[in-house]
């Protein structure tokens, strides 16, 4: 699946992404095969890694004698046209923001998950990016901890891949980082003799067969649709996006308790103000449709519903108002100034209950030339325990 887009010609940028621990060749490994093998140029590289990680990397890949500039040198790549330097690379943090030597621990998986989705979730908010991913280095909870992330947050042009090098290269010739475009020996350790000396055998780098194979995977952000909600975790947001499928597939009812002004569905729920629960209430007992169908004049006609709501309210909140907006407007101006915020707020607070996804699209009020909300499976109480009875207008 070559992907040849360049930010040289004016177009997103291709940045490798790579999970590093103590091989840093899988990354110029990738970064050949992507390059020589299907025509990508990549822009930039990012690397993951922990402290231990960083250290081996900068050695063996950074500065004038790295592999990684042997490779611009060995192939033409002008100065400069991939971002590659120290500060690409990402080093975890521990539960108390210190640079994780290594991952050992349960704790120590659960900050490195956190930390390699946060840095996912950031990046592929990036529109002017495309995602290589390799998942090939590192210990191998980061390279899974990568792939989940990317199920989450991956959009359809990002990529997870996995290097494939022959055994004896991958294991046996330390000093291979990527077949050079000249031939070239190797010293290749095969074990130890019956005197525990080690024994070599030359390999050609004509033998070092590279592949890189494309991982299928689910794309949830296609599935789900928009945002997850809040700065949550990996754990936390795989248990988010769990309920999201599962309400999407068979929604819970939704309850409106209007003493409160809490909207409930499910394990999620907001709170609105009393007029906002009061307009909310008016849209899922006036215009409750499967199109969104009503005009602004419809809304208008329908006012005193949406005053007798926040009578209503205030009676169960042990007080009530002599008059009420709704009630004292006549004109279909000054009624469009004050429903048009109600609904705007009404939605952000749904998207930051649910994300701005498929299941809070469900729950927002429809807006443009015609308004409504389509929620078949509701109750609304007056409080808890007591069934709301309709206001008639």
């Amino acid at each position: 699946m070559p992907v040849t887009s360049s930010s040289h010609a004016g177009k997103r940028k291709n940045v490798l992404i790579a999970v590093a621990g103590q091989t840093p060749a899988i990354v110029t490994e990738t970064l050949w095969a992507l390059e020589r093998q299907q025509d990508v140029q990549i822009d930039e590289i990012r690397v993951i890694t922990t402290s231990q990680g960083r250290t081996i990397l900068v050695r063996e890949l950074l500065g004038e004698n790295g592999r990684f500039n042997s490779y611009c040198r060995d192939y033409d790549v002008a100065p400069g046209r991939i971002a590659f330097s120290e500060k690409n690379v990402h080093v975890l943090l521990d539960a108390q923001g210190r640079p994780l030597e290594d991952i050992r621990s349960s704790r120590d998986n659960r900050v490195a998950a956190d930390r390699v989705y946060a840095l996912i979730k950031h990046w592929t908010a990036r529109q002017d990016e495309i995602l290589f991913c390799s998942a090939a280095g590192g210990r191998k909870t980061l390279g899974i901890y990568l792939a989940m992330a990317l199920m989450l947050c991956g959009r359809a042009e990002d990529r997870l891949l996995h290097v494939l090098v022959a055994p004896e290269f991958e294991s046996g010739v330390r000093e291979f980082f990527y077949p050079p475009p000249e031939e070239k020996h190797y010293q290749c350790f095969m074990g130890l003799d019956s005197d525990n000396n080690p024994v070599y055998h030359s390999v050609s780098s004509q033998q070092a067969c590279i592949e890189l194979a494309d991982i299928p995977f689910l794309r949830m952000r296609e599935i789900i649709g928009g945002e997850l909600p809040l700065e949550k975790g990996l754990v936390e947001t795989v248990a988010h996006s769990q309920l999201l499928l599962n309400y999407l597939h068979l929604p819970p009812k939704l309850t409106l308790l209007l003493d409160q002004g809490l909207v409930r569905l499910g394990h999620i729920q907001f709170t609105l103000s009393r007029q906002l629960i009061a307009v909310y209430t008016f849209f899922l007992i006036e215009f409750n449709r499967p199109e969104a169908n009503a005009a602004m004049q419809q809304l208008f006609e329908k006012r005193l519903v949406a005053a007798e709501l926040e009578r209503l309210i205030d009676r169960q909140r042990q007080g009530e108002h002599e008059a009420y907006a709704w009630e004292t407007m006549n004109d279909l101006d000054d009624f469009r100034a004050r429903i048009g915020p109600c609904i705007s707020k009404i939605n952000r607070t749904v998207n930051k209950a649910f994300g701005r996804n498929r299941l809070a699209q469900r729950y927002r009020i429809s807006t443009g030339r015609k308004y409504g909300v389509y929620v078949p499976d509701y109750e609304i109480l007056e409080t808890e325990g007591r069934p709301f009875t309709r206001v008639q207008q």
